[in-house]
């Protein structure tokens, strides 16, 4: 059979809905060219509701389990449909693609209040990775500012809440002059899904001024809040919330709860953690969490290690240091510098007269200290 005919067979088994479509088909509509995809969209329209909904959601699945399966081309053809749930599974789909071109789509989407608002708070979500793409210089300027101001635009003139939530979320990567403030309101207001969103966008931030907010929200009584907090101290490595954090494992029941303290241990590493993780593993049986906290452990094995090389850079560089004074020092002996020559008798007498350091035990003492400073 060849292509073409093999493509008919394709498009054939959509239109018949009698039947259920082969599972083996699903695989042949991965990464299809550009003839192919010209075929399936000429048709696309004629497919049946309920079968480009089942169609695409199946694909989703069949995606999920195998990267290797690349159904871009198809999902591009959904975007285009009618209808929300179609094209909520082809936002999925294309949720790594990280193509430029999708933008335009994704704000026209936006904009378009005759959407439903789950499908707008869908690609207010979709546009989060572009966000962060702008900001590590892997998108245009002017592009990465569009996207930000028809999030804004999102935020400030929805009618829904939801969609004016993920587009704050979406913001958290954004380094906008206004996005700090939206995320203080959205903290402070009292609403517990607007403070769930506050915690995912502050995790997305990188910006460890959102510190005191996360760490008051570690224990928070709503789980949903509680999960976005222990999220963001991970994404932020804050080390203040290591202690809280494993205290708290061996009290937790729910697992999306659990998986998050595990994996923001990981993130954000040092003393204890690596004992913990390995206590989890030595009395755990489930063959799926032996294997998540494995990938935990190497994580956090990078975490640990990249602050070891910090160190040990930081020592490099000392030595580069010490070395050059010891080179400097050996110029002094060689009389091409004399102390005695710049040295000021009356400019030193008064630095000494104006030095007002007092050695007061008062001011400062290292009594109390914050261990993750020393």
């Amino acid at each position: 059979m060849d292509a073409s005919d093999s493509l008919q067979e394709m498009i054939k088994a959509l239109m018949d809905t009698d039947n259920q479509f082969p599972t083996r088909l699903l695989y042949q509509f991965s990464d299809l060219d550009s003839k192919e995809k010209e075929a399936l969209a000429s048709c696309w329209a004629s497919v049946p509701l309920q079968r480009r909904k089942t169609f695409l959601q199946d694909l989703a699945a069949l995606a999920e389990n195998d990267p290797v399966l690349l159904y871009e081309p198809v999902a591009r053809i959904a975007l285009e449909d009618e209808d929300a749930d179609v094209c909520l599974s082809a936002i999925d789909l294309l949720f790594e693609s990280e193509d430029r071109h999708l933008v335009p789509v994704y704000l026209r989407l936006l904009e378009d209040k005759t959407r439903s608002e789950i499908l707008r708070a869908a690609v207010a979500n979709a546009l989060g990775p572009y966000v962060y793409l702008g900001e590590t210089d892997k998108l245009k300027p002017e592009l990465l500012h569009e996207i930000e101001e028809h999030l804004l635009r999102a935020y400030n003139e929805d009618s829904s809440d939801l969609v004016r939530r993920r587009a704050l979320e979406a913001l958290g990567y954004s380094g906008h002059d206004e996005v700090p403030a939206l995320l203080r309101k959205a903290a402070a207001m009292r609403d517990e899904l607007w403070l769930e969103s506050a915690m995912f966008a502050m995790g997305r931030s990188a910006d460890d001024q959102w510190e005191s907010s996360v760490l008051e929200n570690l224990e928070h009584e709503n789980e949903a809040v509680r999960i976005q907090a222990v999220h963001a101290a991970g994404e932020l490595a804050l080390k203040k919330a290591r202690k809280n954090l494993l205290r708290a494992i061996d009290h937790v029941d729910d697992e999306t709860l659990r998986h998050e303290i595990i994996w923001a241990l990981a993130q954000i590493g040092g003393e204890g953690v690596e004992h913990k993780l390995d206590s989890l593993l030595a009395v755990e049986e489930d063959e799926d969490e032996i294997a998540f906290l494995e990938e935990a452990m190497e994580l956090l094995n990078f975490t640990d290690g990249s602050e070891d090389m910090d160190i040990l850079a930081v020592g490099w560089a000392q030595a580069e240091l010490d070395e050059e004074e010891e080179d400097h020092f050996e110029d002094e002996d060689d009389d091409e510098y004399s102390f005695e020559e710049d040295f000021d008798e009356e400019e030193w007498r008064l630095y000494v007269e104006d030095d007002d350091l007092e050695d007061d035990d008062d001011e400062y003492s290292l009594g109390e200290y914050d261990d993750d400073r020393f």
